[in-house]
């Protein structure tokens, strides 16, 4: 297995601790909007150390294209915060390992990568794993915020399928790693937007706060550079097969050291968490017939 695949593991990891800081910075009172303005900066100024490893050509001529890369990522993001602002980690995490259908989907829609009888078989696994996670509450007893989460997290889903299908096609026309580098820096740039509408400034976020927002903004940077590099040179169905591993991490640890994060998840009726632990399984079913019985790369 090449070296470069170990980092789409790395980064499942990293992205379902970064959703525990990141759900209790919403807690602290942070707020969706700064917390996404702050995540998109971090992982701007993350990108800058690729440029030490820039030895291919960049074609500035087809700028556009990580352009075009980065307003779908900048759109997958703000859904991803929406759908965690919305329902449970343990909820919202599986649900986005439904990106890796999505991702194939794509690539037979507008790339040419074909999709066979198993995989359609895929795909309908994972929308039934999609209704096992609905089907229980959040803790609050809430069914309609888990309905409504599992909504957002498709569709960021759906956007980062996307950007991961344009960054495998592209990046190598414009020039790798700056394709990553131009992308991540103009969904920090468009970031900026999104002052006026801040809840408060950021000088009003008090210190334990900026504790969990801090941690949980780098993490996330962190884990997207990693998935990113993994991206620019494997094929995006089998890197977001990998990364998917994440559905499995997030309720595994919202079960174990979820209390340690102010997160009540943990405290849920253990037939629920069951419940949630098999539809992420189905997840991972559908994505292991994609890959290893359809044979989508």
């Amino acid at each position: 297995m090449s070296p470069l695949l170990l980092l789409p593991l790395l980064s499942a990891f990293l992205y379902a601790v970064a959703s525990l800081f990141l759900r209790r910075s919403f807690q602290e009172g942070v707020g969706f909007v700064r917390t996404l303005f702050l995540s998109n900066i971090v992982m701007g100024l993350l990108i800058l150390v690729l440029l030490f490893f820039q030895s291919e050509p960049i074609h500035w001529d087809k700028i556009h294209l990580p352009l075009i890369a980065g307003a779908f990522f900048f759109l997958g993001q703000a859904f991803t915060f929406v759908a965690i602002r919305a329902g449970d980690v343990s909820v919202v995490t599986p649900t986005m390992g439904t990106k890796v259908i999505f991702v194939a989907l794509f690539g037979s829609l507008f790339f040419g990568r074909g999709l066979s009888l198993i995989g359609w078989l895929a795909v309908i696994l994972a929308g039934l794993a999609v209704v096992l996670l609905g089907l229980t509450r959040d803790p609050t007893g809430s069914r309609k915020n888990v309905v409504v989460a599992i909504g957002w997290a498709l569709v960021s889903s759906s956007f980062f399928s996307i950007s991961d299908n344009l960054v495998f096609e592209w990046s190598s026309e414009f020039g790798r790693p700056a394709f990553l580098v131009v992308q991540f820096l103009i969904v920090a740039v468009v970031s900026f937007a999104l002052i006026p509408f801040f809840s408060e400034p950021l000088r009003m976020v008090s210190r334990p706060a900026w504790f969990w927002v801090g941690w949980g903004s780098f993490l996330l940077g962190l884990q997207a550079l990693f998935l990113g590099i993994s991206l620019t040179y494997e094929d995006p169905t089998v890197v977001n097969t990998l990364y998917s591993s994440r559905g499995l991490w997030a309720v595994l640890l919202v079960s174990t050291i979820g209390l340690w994060f102010g997160n009540l998840e943990g405290l849920l009726a253990r037939w629920i968490l069951l419940v949630r632990l098999g539809g992420s399984v189905l997840i991972l079913l559908a994505i292991y017939l994609m890959l290893f019985v359809a044979g989508v790369r």
